[in-house]
């Protein structure tokens, strides 16, 4: 080439274009791992200083040294350019050393990158969100009794937290039998055994075993297979465990937890404390048919006792609710008493 030749000035731009859209490549790369990760499994801090001090130079670097080949000869534009190639490079070096050393950190979350891996795939990230929704239902039960009861349960416990109907002795109706003269005449009470109900015609029942026992609760010894795990009376005693005419729960944590989430924002601060919030399935999960997201029993009305124990009628939950009730905690915020799906009386017959 002569010493005179100088590049086209439409040819300069398209390298310069070229290499400033590489450089914008790695930068937007780097932010969007960040970013996708929400910070919990890379780190903005560690990662973002990479950004920072690899990436960006770059991009200001290479923004200088094509400024100043514009304005030189061809063999300007040359060096410009392997500069500018020379700290892209390093800079990408830059990063897959930072997502290596981000290996160790992973680690310890229980996440393990695979060879070839620089961010952990999709069998990791579910075991990082199921971890993390586990420890915020523990966090949850802690604050009171809710997934307790109303979670972590078994189909047996759910059952035994009915408890067992009873039957009384009440007298029979009977007709009023009159003499010639029309007076009323004394007959003898006959008497009968019926089952007992409540105003809605759901059976009422005793010996109802508390889920916060756990599994073993049936097993405890009889003095106290009964008693309420949290309640006690002025004295210290415990009183024994109640139950309303269902025993239902929520089927999986997730579900759990995002219904909290909402509840929580739902609290009526006019009523209470404990102050309650109410919500509908949609309002937890959004629109859609909910149903198989809870689980539910009651004492079946019509066929109260079998040949081994209580007869029971699995809960039909549609147009069912939930419900929660939260105690301030003296900081600001509210304390999680319990939170239950609540079934609706005219989609579960007695009869």
């Amino acid at each position: 080439m002569s010493g005179g030749f100088r590049a086209h000035p439409e040819h300069l731009g398209a390298g310069a274009r070229k290499a400033h859209e590489h450089a914008d490549r790695v930068e937007h790369h780097s932010r969007a791992l960040d970013s996708a990760t929400q910070g919990k499994v890379l780190g903005r801090g560690k990662f973002g200083k990479l950004v920072e001090k690899a990436v960006r130079p770059v991009v200001d670097s290479m923004i200088k040294d094509m400024s100043k080949a514009m304005a030189g000869t061809h063999r300007s534009l040359g060096h410009g350019l392997e500069i500018t190639k020379k700290n892209l490079d390093e800079a990408e070096k830059a990063v897959r050393e930072g997502l290596k050393g981000d290996r160790t950190s992973l680690n310890k979350h229980g996440i393990k990158l695979g060879d070839g891996q620089s961010i952990p795939g999709r069998e990791a990230l579910q075991h990082q969100y199921d971890k993390q929704v586990r420890e915020r239902v523990d966090e949850l039960a802690k604050q009171g009794h809710g997934p307790g009861r109303h979670l972590r349960v078994s189909d047996d416990q759910l059952k035994a937290r009915l408890g067992k109907p009873f039957q009384e002795r009440r007298r029979r109706p009977q007709e009023t039998v009159r003499d010639d003269r029309g007076r009323p005449v004394r007959q003898p009470a006959q008497y009968e055994m019926v089952w007992d109900r409540n105003e809605n015609g759901f059976l009422n029942s005793r010996d109802k075993i508390d889920p916060l026992h756990g599994p073993e609760g049936p097993n405890r010894p009889e003095a106290v297979r009964y008693d309420d795990y949290e309640k006690v009376d002025q004295y210290g005693n415990p009183k024994k465990h109640t139950c309303d005419n269902y025993s239902t729960a929520f089927k999986d944590e997730e579900a759990y937890m995002y219904a909290e989430l909402r509840a929580r924002q739902k609290i009526d601060l006019g009523e209470g404390p404990p102050h309650p919030a109410r919500l509908t399935p949609e309002e937890a999960w959004g629109p859609g048919d909910h149903r198989d997201k809870f689980k539910g029993y009651y004492l079946d009305p019509t066929n109260p006792m079998g040949p081994t124990g209580p007869n029971y009628r699995n809960v039909n939950f549609e147009g069912a609710s939930i419900e929660a009730w939260y105690y301030p905690d003296g900081k600001g915020g509210y304390t999680l008493a319990t939170m239950f799906p609540k079934p609706d009386h005219a989609h579960n017959p007695v009869s």
